[in-house]
């Protein structure tokens, strides 16, 4: 059998208190929460407050090819819906969290956004 990917939607909130939503995929959702919480408080902008960490709204497992595929097919989606300002890495900046978000994989998957 072979080992499943996670589709996964996160948050985090920079130093400028600005909702940085992220779209993504991984085989071990901690290992990444972790990468994520280190690269993000290093990085030049949009930078993590050290008190804070990598959050997960939602995951999903499935095959390594339908991850990277919906990975993709939700970041233009969301560039097409305005979520927010699409900076580099799939990551979006939100003046205003939105309340929701969606991803297709077969049905339509809403994600609340209540952070």
């Amino acid at each position: 059998m072979k080992e499943k990917e996670y589709l996964y939607v996160g948050y985090y909130y920079d130093s400028d208190n600005n909702f940085i939503l992220k779209v993504g995929t991984t085989n071990d959702l901690e290992r990444r929460r972790k990468e994520h919480t280190r690269n993000y408080r290093r990085a030049k902008k949009h930078t993590m407050p050290k008190e804070q960490m990598f959050e997960y709204l939602w995951s999903k497992p499935l095959s390594k090819y339908n991850t990277l595929r919906y990975e993709d097919k939700t970041r233009e989606n969301w560039k097409n819906l305005g979520i927010g300002t699409f900076i580099r890495n799939d990551r979006f900046v939100c003046d205003n969290p939105p309340t929701e978000v969606e991803i297709t994989i077969r049905k339509k998957y809403k994600i609340r956004v209540d952070k």
